[in-house]
């Protein structure tokens, strides 16, 4: 099956829901199964500030951002993770809608893991995730959404492998900051859990922040199938065996010789 990843700039864009619709047709000419977009795709990093009118963002799922990308896809025979600002009743969360061209809105993520550090006040905004770490079955395969923050966990890492994900999507927000660590973490995570992973990343520069970009696709083995550069609006695909990732991991010794009695410690609060 074919995967595409969507990364661009929105800091000059005028209308960011429609560039990022344009460049999913843009992906739709390679016909893939699955298409993944940046977190937050249609609107700018707003969690860089703490103003209440960003709140405006916020719109239920399903409604029109989702019926905007069901009409782009129609026909197609493809699944769009779609990262935007969600509100349901007075709760406001930093999600994802799984959306399949057939069947409409299959799936909601809530990121789990929100940050707070200077620059980053995304807890002025989001409430954690209570969506649990859920796998969702598609027509791409069993899907599993980590949002920009939730990658440095790699407890949620591990128990995406345990619940058998065939492709864990990135959706993330990151500077340039992050680029030593970048590629190796979420490589990491596909070889140690035996799963393909891809990352939607922003690209360009908004107020304070420059977005590193270099969006990418990695096999079951950490093997990079497919980058974008660091500036660039780009679409990737990559070709992904699903079938042969899924005889790798139950051949997986990491999956065999876990000791998971001796694991206790980690779901525990040490001090």
């Amino acid at each position: 099956m074919i995967l595409s990843v969507v990364q661009f700039s929105t800091g000059a864009v005028e209308d960011i829901g429609e560039r990022g619709v344009s460049l999913i047709e843009a992906a739709l000419k390679d016909k893939p199964r699955l298409i993944l977009l940046q977190e937050l795709f249609n609107t700018i990093y707003f969690p860089q500030y703490e103003d209440k009118r960003y709140f405006c963002h916020a719109e239920e799922i399903p409604g029109k951002t989702t019926d905007r990308i069901l009409k782009a896809i129609r026909g197609a025979d493809t699944v769009v993770v779609v990262p935007i600002f969600e509100k349901e009743d007075e709760s406001y969360y930093c999600s994802a809608a799984i959306v399949d061209s057939r069947d409409g809105v299959i799936g909601v993520y809530r990121k789990l893991h929100i940050p707070s550090v200077p620059g980053l006040h995304e807890t002025y905004y989001f409430k954690p995730g209570d969506s649990g770490h859920r796998v969702f079955e598609t027509k791409a395969g069993l899907l599993a959404v980590m949002l920009c923050y939730d990658r440095h966990f790699p407890e949620s890492a591990r128990l995406y492998g345990l619940h058998g994900a065939d492709i864990v999507c990135v959706a993330a927000a990151t500077p340039k900051s992050a680029r030593n660590i970048w590629l190796a973490e979420m490589r990491a995570h596909a070889f140690s859990n035996g799963y393909h992973l891809a990352c939607a990343n922003r690209s360009g520069t908004e107020d304070s922040i420059e977005f590193l970009g270099t969006s990418f696709i990695c096999d079951n083995l950490g093997l990079v199938l497919a980058q974008a550069g660091e500036r660039e609006d780009v679409v990737i695909s990559a070709e992904l065996d699903i079938d042969s990732a899924r005889e790798t991991r139950e051949q997986s010794p990491f999956f065999r010789d876990r000791r998971p009695s001796q694991y206790g410690d980690v779901a525990r609060s040490l001090t």
